[in-house]
C-alpha cells in the first residue's frame, strides 16, 4: 500500500472538519450581518419619518400664517363690503370675499390633512423606536453568541490548518503540489480529496475507468480524477 494513502486519509478527515468549521464561521458572520442590517433598516426608516415630519410641520406653520393673512384680508374686505357705494362695487367686493373664504377653507383642509399625517408619523416613529429598542435588546445576546461562534470557528480553523500543513508536508512532492493546487480551485467544502463511491468520483460523480479503479484498489499509486482532478481514495468497505 502506498504510504501516502494513510496521510491522505488523515487529510480528508481534517478537510471535512475544516469544512464544517468554515460553514459555522460563515453562518455566524451572516447572523452578524443580518442583525446589523435589521437595526440599520429601522434607523433609516425612523430618519425618513423624522425628515418627513419636519417638512410637514414647516408646511403647517406656513399654512397657519397664510390663514391668518387671509382672515385679516377677509375682515378688511367684509368691512368695505357693507360700505359699498353701488352694486358694482358690492358685487366686486363680494367675489373677493368669497374667493378669500374659499382659499381659507382650502388651507384649513390642508392643515387638517397635515396634522393627521404628522400624528400618524408620530405613531410610526414611536413604534419604530420601541421596535429598535426591542431589537437591540434581543439581538445583544444573539450578537454575542454569533461573535463567540465566529471566534471559535476561526480558532478551530487555525488549529486545523496547522495540523493539516504538517500532514501535507509529509506527502511526496508531486502530491503536495497537486493537493495545494486543487485546494485553491475546488468548490467542495471537504477539500481536494474525494473518496470513490460506487466506482465513481465522490466529488464530480463521474465514473472511474476499470484500469484506474484497479490501480486504486491495489494501492500501488495515488490517482487523480480525470474529470475534476481531485485526489482519489478507495471506497470504504462496510
Amino acid at each position: 500500500m502506498n504510504p501516502n494513502y494513510e496521510i491522505l486519509e488523515q487529510l480528508l478527515r481534517l478537510d471535512i472538519e475544516a469544512g464544517l468549521a468554515t460553514a459555522n464561521q460563515r453562518k455566524a458572520q451572516r447572523q452578524l450581518v443580518e442583525l446589523a442590517k435589521k437595526s440599520k433598516d429601522i434607523e433609516e426608516r425612523s430618519s425618513r419619518i423624522r425628515s418627513d415630519m419636519r417638512l410637514k410641520e414647516g408646511d403647517l406653520i406656513r399654512k397657519y400664517r397664510r390663514i391668518d393673512e387671509l382672515e385679516e384680508a377677509r375682515t378688511e374686505k367684509s368691512g368695505r363690503l357693507f360700505a359699498a357705494k353701488n352694486d358694482d362695487e358690492h358685487r366686486g367686493l363680494k367675489r373677493e370675499v368669497d374667493n378669500l373664504e374659499k382659499e381659507i377653507r382650502d388651507n384649513v383642509r390642508h392643515c387638517n390633512e397635515n396634522e393627521d399625517t404628522i400624528e400618524k408619523a408620530k405613531e410610526l416613529l414611536s413604534h419604530d423606536e420601541a421596535e429598535l429598542a426591542k431589537t437591540l435588546a434581543a439581538s445583544a445576546d444573539e450578537r454575542k453568541k454569533a461573535e463567540d461562534a465566529e471566534k471559535e470557528s476561526a480558532g478551530r480553523l487555525s488549529e486545523l490548518e496547522t495540523v493539516r500543513d504538517t500532514y501535507v508536508k509529509r506527502l511526496e512532492s508531486r502530491l503536495q503540489q497537486h493537493y495545494r493546487r486543487v485546494s485553491k480551485v475546488t468548490r467542495n467544502p471537504d477539500g481536494p480529496i474525494a473518496r470513490i463511491l460506487n466506482t465513481a468520483c465522490g466529488n464530480c460523480h463521474m465514473g472511474i475507468a476499470p484500469q484506474l479503479m484497479n490501480s486504486i484498489r491495489t494501492g500501488r499509486e495515488v490517482e487523480f480524477c480525470p474529470n475534476c482532478h481531485h485526489i482519489l481514495l478507495p471506497e470504504i468497505k462496510l
